[in-house]
């Protein structure tokens, strides 16, 4: 495993034992997250995914979920599709997941950071992260992502995702480089670590993500909020 994988295993492994709920979701209340508004939460994102989404999947026998954390989004996509896998480099976030979601549609495997391990070539019909790939430092990962997307999904199939997609690259870099480096030296720390380089992740330019997808063989069906943190794209496998 890359090392930068290992670091972000680390930070969501350790965040997962200290309150998975809400570094997940941290408009949760950190002492006391109420898991079934944190549940039914996925069931939104689902919407925004499948139903804004200018295309939609030409089959729905299997979704796949790339950063699945506890398993909100898998379990509202159970109730679209016939089969759901939600990977997450995290093993505490996928042990937590499977006692959370005991719907037999879901399963939840371990990843490796970059790629998106057992499932098969063209078998997927959708692909869906959120709240994942604005923390992963290495645009480079992000890119290999949707790669993955490409390969998973089969003609017809529907890739939607959430990214940072806050304009300057440079800054955004600067930035968490510093701040990241006040965190690990115990200056000015944020309480919670969400100063550290696993949760500020980067900002990806709309080109680059438009490029790896049509080098996945995407295509841009649409995005909204794009200058934002919580840019959309929507993409079909051609």
């Amino acid at each position: 495993m890359p090392r930068a994988a290992e670091t972000m295993r680390r930070f969501w492994d350790d965040a997962a034992r200290r309150n998975a709920a809400w570094y997940v979701d941290t408009g949760l209340d950190y002492g006391n997250p109420d898991m079934g508004a944190f549940f039914e939460t996925g069931r939104r994102i689902v919407g925004v995914a499948l139903d804004q989404s200018p295309e939609v999947p030409a089959r729905h026998e299997l979704a796949v979920e790339i950063g699945s954390g506890l398993g909100r989004n898998c379990l509202a996509l159970a109730e679209r599709f016939d089969r759901v896998v939600g990977i997450d480099i995290a093993p505490e976030m996928v042990r937590q997941a499977r006692e959370l979601v005991t719907e037999p549609r879901c399963r939840f495997d371990v990843g490796d950071g970059a790629t998106l391990p057992g499932v098969a070539d063209g078998s997927a019909d959708f692909v869906l992260s959120f709240t994942v790939f604005q923390h992963i430092p290495d645009a480079e990962v992000i890119l290999r992502y949707l790669a993955e997307a490409g390969r998973v999904l089969r003609p017809g199939g529907v890739c939607s995702f959430q990214w940072n997609n806050t304009p300057g690259v440079a800054r955004w870099r600067l930035r968490r480089l510093l701040l990241s480096n006040l965190q690990r030296l115990g200056v000015r720390q944020e309480r919670y670590r969400r100063n550290d380089a696993a949760f500020l992740g980067t900002t990806v330019p709309v080109d680059r993500i438009t490029a790896a997808l049509e080098d996945a063989g995407l295509e841009v069906r649409g995005g909204t909020g794009l200058g934002t943190l919580y840019a959309w794209m929507y993409a079909q496998k051609l």
